[in-house]
C-alpha cells in the first residue's frame, strides 16, 4: 500500500458475471482471471494481496481463486458473508488460514471451534465485560501517558515499533499477574521490546505461509527458521504467566479470572489463550494506531482537533461517549487500513449461499478491507474522513458491508478492549505532542496493511511547550 491515493486500490462497485470468465464446476461459480498451470492464482495474491482481491470485487458476488489446485471461494456480497459469519455459522469451521496458526498459536479462542470454542469463549467473557474494560482503560492511559511522554523531543522515533511495544506496555499488566502495578515499570519496558519483535516476525510468517502450498510453507529457510524461535519464546513466556497465576490463586486479570472459572482451565489452554491475547491483542492494534499516527502527521487540522477534545474530557476519559471526534477517527481508521486482509471458513456440510451450492470441505474468504472500500456505502472510499460517520452512522449500513471485528459468534471477544487503548493512545499523544513526518520518507506496507518495521519514522515537539513532561 503506498502512502497517499493508489489508483489500483479504488473500491469498485460490485457487479456481477464479468467478461471472459469461465464457469466452474462448483455450483456454477466464475472463475477469477490471471491463473496460471499448476500454480493456478498463487501469483498474482502473493505481489499483492490487496489489489487483487479488490479486483475480484468486480467479477461477482462469489468468485473461484485457486492456490495451486486448490479451489477458494471469495464472497464479495455482504449478503453472502453475512450468511456464512452469522446466519449459518454452525455450517463453517475456521478453515485453512487456522489450520496454518495452529501449530504455533494453540488451539485458542481465534483458531478453535464447535463446542471447546464456546466452551472456552464463556471461560474468558468475564473478563471483557463493559466494566472491567473500563477498569482496565485506566491502566491503558496511565501506561500510554508514561510512555508517550517519555518520547524525545525533535529525535526521529520509529512509531510503528513504538506503537507495538506501547501496544505490549498496555496489554501485558492486564494478563499477567506478575506485571500488576507496574505498567510504567523497566520491566514491562524490556518485555515490551522482546515481545513486539517476536509478534513481529510471527506474525508476518503466518501471513505468508497462508499463500503459499503446505510443501512450501515448511521449507527450512532463514526465515522459516526464524519464525520458529519466535514462536518458541512467545510460548515459553506464556508458559511463564500461567505458572506464576496457578501459584497466586488470589491475584487478578485477564489469566486469573480465565483460570478461576468454574471447571477452569488446563495449563496447555491457558497457554494457547495467552497466545491469542498477545497475536490478536498487539499486532493488529499496533497496526490501527501507527496508520492512526500516519494520518495526524499529515493533517494537523485533525489532531488539533482530537487534542481540544480530549483536554476538554479529561485525563481518563477514554471512552467514545467521551471522545466522539476521536472515536469517528478510529473507525475511519479501522475502515480504511484495516489490518486483516482477509479471513476464511471451511464447509462442515454441503451448504447453500446465495444461489451458490457449496461442497462440504469448500473452502470460502471474505475481505473485510474491500467491503469497507465498496462506493456503495463509502463515497469517494480512499479520502480519510472522519466525519462521514457522521451522515452515514454504521448502524444505517447493510448488514456486513462494515466488519472491523467480524461478526456472529466469532466475532473478536476484545472489540471493547481494543478501543479503549486506541482512544488511550490518542488522547496521550494528541495532548502532549505535534507529529512530524521525517523529511523525504514515504510509507510502505508489507502483508499489505501491516506497516513495514522502522518504515514510519517520526519527530515530535511538544504541543505546548510550557507544560512539563512526564517524568517517566
Amino acid at each position: 500500500m503506498a502512502e497517499d491515493r493508489p489508483a489500483s486500490l479504488v473500491g469498485q462497485p460490485l457487479g456481477r458475471g464479468g467478461i471472459g470468465l469461465d464457469a466452474t464446476a462448483a455450483g456454477g461459480v466464475p472463475l477469477a482471471p490471471g491463473g496460471a498451470p499448476v500454480v493456478g492464482h498463487l501469483l498474482r495474491l502473493a505481489r499483492g494481496r490487496a489489489a487483487y482481491l479488490q479486483e475480484l470485487r468486480g467479477c461477482g458476488d462469489v468468485v473461484e481463486m485457486r492456490l495451486g489446485r486448490r479451489p477458494f471461494y471469495v464472497l464479495n456480497a455482504p449478503d453472502a458473508i453475512h450468511d456464512v459469519l452469522v446466519a449459518q455459522s454452525g455450517k463453517f469451521s475456521k478453515g485453512t488460514l487456522f489450520d496454518r496458526v495452529r501449530p504455533f498459536m494453540g488451539n485458542g479462542l481465534a483458531s478453535s471451534d464447535g463446542p471447546f470454542h464456546l466452551r472456552q469463549r464463556r471461560m474468558v467473557q468475564p473478563a471483557f465485560h463493559r466494566e472491567r474494560v473500563a477498569r482496565y482503560a485506566d491502566t491503558f492511559a496511565e501506561v500510554a501517558g508514561a510512555r508517550v511522554g517519555g518520547w524525545p523531543t525533535g529525535r526521529i522515533v520509529a512509531m510503528e515499533r513504538e506503537m507495538r511495544e506501547l501496544a505490549v506496555a498496555m496489554l501485558v499488566p492486564t494478563l499477567f499477574p506478575f506485571a500488576e502495578g507496574s505498567g510504567t515499570g523497566r520491566a514491562i519496558e524490556d518485555l515490551g521490546a522482546r515481545v513486539s519483535g517476536d509478534l513481529g516476525v510471527l506474525v508476518r510468517g503466518v501471513l505468508r505461509a497462508t499463500i503459499l502450498p503446505p510443501a512450501l510453507a515448511v521449507v527450512p529457510t532463514p526465515g522459516r527458521r526464524r519464525f520458529l524461535a519466535s514462536a518458541a519464546a512467545l510460548r515459553r513466556l506464556a508458559e511463564s504467566a500461567v505458572r506464576q497465576a496457578r501459584s497466586n490463586p488470589e491475584s487478578h486479570g485477564v489469566l486469573a479470572l480465565m483460570l478461576a472459572y468454574e471447571g477452569g482451565m488446563s495449563d496447555e489452554e491457558a497457554c494457547d489463550e495467552m497466545l491469542t491475547f498477545l497475536v490478536a491483542g498487539v499486532e493488529t492494534t499496533a497496526t490501527s494506531l501507527s496508520w492512526a499516527l500516519h494520518v495526524l502527521a499529515r493533517n494537523p487540522d485533525m489532531a488539533e482537533r482530537m487534542s481540544a477534545e480530549a483536554r476538554a474530557a479529561g485525563p481518563g476519559a477514554v471512552t467514545p461517549a467521551a471522545l466522539p471526534y476521536t472515536a469517528r477517527f478510529v473507525q475511519e481508521v479501522l475502515r480504511l487500513y484495516q489490518p486483516l486482509w482477509f479471513m476464511g471458513r471451511r464447509a462442515l456440510e454441503p451448504v447453500r449461499v446465495g444461489r451458490y451450492a457449496f461442497p462440504r470441505g469448500a473452502e470460502v474468504i471474505y475481505s473485510a478491507a474491500t467491503l469497507h472500500r465498496d462506493p456503495a456505502c463509502f463515497p469517494d472510499p480512499l479520502r480519510f474522513d472522519p466525519d462521514r460517520w457522521l451522515t452515514r452512522p454504521e448502524k444505517s449500513l447493510p448488514r456486513a458491508s462494515f466488519l472491523p471485528f467480524g461478526a456472529g459468534n466469532r466475532k473478536c471477544i476484545g472489540d471493547g478492549f481494543a478501543w479503549a487503548e486506541m482512544l488511550a493512545v490518542l488522547s496521550a499523544v494528541t495532548t502532549r505532542w505535534h507529529l512530524h513526518p521525517a523529511p523525504g520518507h514515504r510509507v510502505r506496507a508489507v502483508a499489505d496493511a501491516q506497516i513495514h518495521p522502522d518504515a514510519l519514522p517520526m519527530s515530535v515537539t511538544p504541543r505546548d511547550p510550557s507544560t512539563p513532561r512526564d517524568p517517566s
